[in-house]
């Protein structure tokens, strides 16, 4: 029996600490692939203006798909950027793979801890709903104070955290381009990403306070006859009388 409540709390735990990554995992992907929101930003930022002469859209298209193919050492061919920029876009498209390998394991194994933590509590339908609602609720608690710990720092002080991001996951000095004849800054400027960040952070607190709603509204709804009757197996406080 404790062996079985130690396995049950474990799989909890470890499908606790999954939720931010598959929620982060699912923001970033929606926000950072799709080609309405760079058009927004494109135009907000002036970049057709400075790159009157080419296909912008065309070219980010390219950029896109070259990120999202599978990991190679293979450069983009586009002579729009020089080799430097091309071999931080391979950096880039390198990173963004591990990304989606640790997005979609994530999931993977959220998935087979539920077939684990089911066989575990003998398919008993009610303990494995109220185990996943559980769950549901603290990881999505979890999300939801690391975002908005993220999105606090992000907006005190972005230039930090795009420092520290690139120095973190880039080599130094690969990094780093002149706005005069790299176009790669000129297509992406920096307040491109912070933007980006802000909707990916902004959609990770709303998936988190959404799913956190929803469980507890869930909870309550199902289970608050054994809650009541929790409360009225607590012991009445009787006070006594003092004599002075």
């Amino acid at each position: 029996m404790k062996n079985k409540r130690l396995f049950v709390n474990i799989i909890s735990v470890l499908m606790i600490l999954l939720v931010p990554l598959i929620l982060y995992g699912f923001s970033f992907n929606s926000v950072a692939f799709d080609n309405d929101l760079y058009k927004k930003e494109f135009l907000k930022y002036n970049v057709y203006s400075y790159l009157e002469d080419y296909d912008i859209e065309n070219i980010n298209g390219e950029v896109l798909n070259y990120l999202v193919n599978e990991k190679n050492p293979v450069l983009i061919d586009d002579d729009f950027f020089n080799e430097r920029e091309k071999t931080h876009l391979l950096d880039v498209k390198n990173l963004i793979q591990n990304i989606f390998v640790i997005y979609y394991f994530s999931i993977f194994l959220f998935i087979f801890l539920i077939i684990i933590l089911s066989i575990i509590l003998n398919f008993n339908f009610k303990e494995i709903v109220k185990k996943f609602l559980i769950i549901l609720l603290f990881g999505s608690l979890l999300t939801l104070l690391d975002a908005v710990s993220f999105f606090l720092l992000s907006n005190f002080n972005f230039d930090f955290t795009f420092d520290v991001f690139h120095k973190t996951f880039f080599d130094q000095g690969t990094f780093t381009f002149n706005p005069q004849f790299e176009n790669i800054v000129v297509l992406y400027p920096e307040n491109l990403f912070f933007d980006f960040l802000i909707m990916i952070i902004s959609n990770t607190i709303l998936s988190s306070v959404i799913i956190l709603f929803l469980s507890l509204a869930i909870i309550f709804i199902f289970f608050r006859k054994n809650f009541l009757k929790f409360l009225r197996k607590l012991p009445s406080i009787k006070t006594k009388k003092r004599k002075l």
